[in-house]
């Protein structure tokens, strides 16, 4: 498995990155910890350095160390407080319990550094006959650069894309946070609540991706979509793109060709009659280039795709949907 995915496991199918091993069980979130090897916990220490022959301890940080093989996970302040593995997972169960959702997928990134849980909710969305099934990610880190976050990732099923929905409901509906300083306890109970609003937020996004469905897109528009949803620095505006050419690099050019083609049929599912030339058509055109086909630098590029999908390219999947919706 590449160094990436650390460990992890698919309870249903195989999971649109091809990563995991297969269980044929739906799970308690105890088993799934286990099936996906997480049954580990992270503990902080004190930190020492050598000096002159003398040991002298690290003042003002820790780190936190896993406590299956020493390893340091990360160098932290000692204010900050792990939420164990078990913990950030065990308020699945109430909701799985119910058989309004299975265990899907879990497992760890980067050595153990983010964990992540995967549940899959009973029912489907069709937007003009395409599939969509529901989903709801738990995700946590121990290196300090992800708060435990609960968020709602739709899935296309013709093409497994993960369909990170708009950011304008992320406060009310669609994201959960939890800052490791403060009361867990607290946030879990507020993440129950959330839990509880699953039918509301799906709601909401089938009403969205209907109206993005059923409007077309010109291919003239797409160059100014991709100036909203990649021009994260301000220096490529929507208003300043009349093709790919303003967008400068050789390399950024060629990835908006790339979607460009996409849009135009050659996506997965985006020659289907009902949908193809539309707003959805080219929200998920952008989505499959983030989830397959953008190419990553160095030596096992794939290591850097599941992370980018679900954490790294969270803020373009959500300008590219609200910029969408916006007319």
């Amino acid at each position: 498995m590449p160094a990436e995915v650390e460990t992890m496991f698919y309870n249903t199918e195989v999971p649109w990155h091809g990563l995991g091993k297969k269980v044929d069980n739906y799970l308690t979130s105890e088993e799934a910890i286990k099936a996906a090897g997480l049954d580990w916990t992270v503990d902080p220490v004190n930190l020492f350095h050598n000096f002159q022959g003398n040991r002298i301890m690290v003042e003002g940080k820790v780190g936190l160390r896993r406590n299956t093989d020493g390893r340091i996970l990360s160098v932290l302040s000692p204010e900050y407080k792990p939420v164990q593995n078990a913990k950030a997972f065990e308020f699945f169960d109430s909701v799985v319990g119910t058989k309004s959702a299975i265990y899907d997928t879990a497992g760890s990134l980067r050595n153990g550094q983010k964990i992540w849980i995967l549940a899959k909710v009973t029912g489907a969305i069709s937007v003009k006959g395409d599939q969509v099934d529901k989903y709801i990610v738990l995700m946590n880190s121990h290196d300090g650069t992800v708060a435990l976050k609960m968020f709602f990732t739709p899935v296309r099923v013709v093409c497994m894309n993960t369909l990170n929905a708009a950011e304008a409901g992320a406060a009310r509906i669609e994201t959960f946070y939890a800052k490791h300083t403060g009361n867990i306890a607290t946030r879990m109970e507020r993440a129950r609540e959330i839990l509880g609003m699953t039918n509301k937020f799906y709601e909401e996004f089938a009403e969205q991706a209907n109206r993005l469905a059923n409007a077309q897109l010109p291919p003239a528009q797409l160059p100014k979509l991709l100036a909203a949803a990649f021009g994260t620095t301000g220096a490529i505006r929507p208003e300043d793109v009349v093709n790919f050419s303003d967008f400068g690099t050789t390399r950024r050019i060629n990835e908006m060709e790339k979607i460009y083609e996409l849009f135009g049929g050659s996506g997965k599912g985006l020659d289907i009659p009902n949908i193809r030339g539309t707003k959805w058509a080219a929200y998920n055109a952008i989505v499959e280039y983030i989830d397959y086909a953008k190419q990553f630098r160095g030596k096992q590029p794939e290591d850097n795709r599941l992370e980018y999908a679900w954490i790294k390219s969270m803020n373009i999947k959500h300008r590219a949907w609200n910029y969408l919706l916006k007319d």
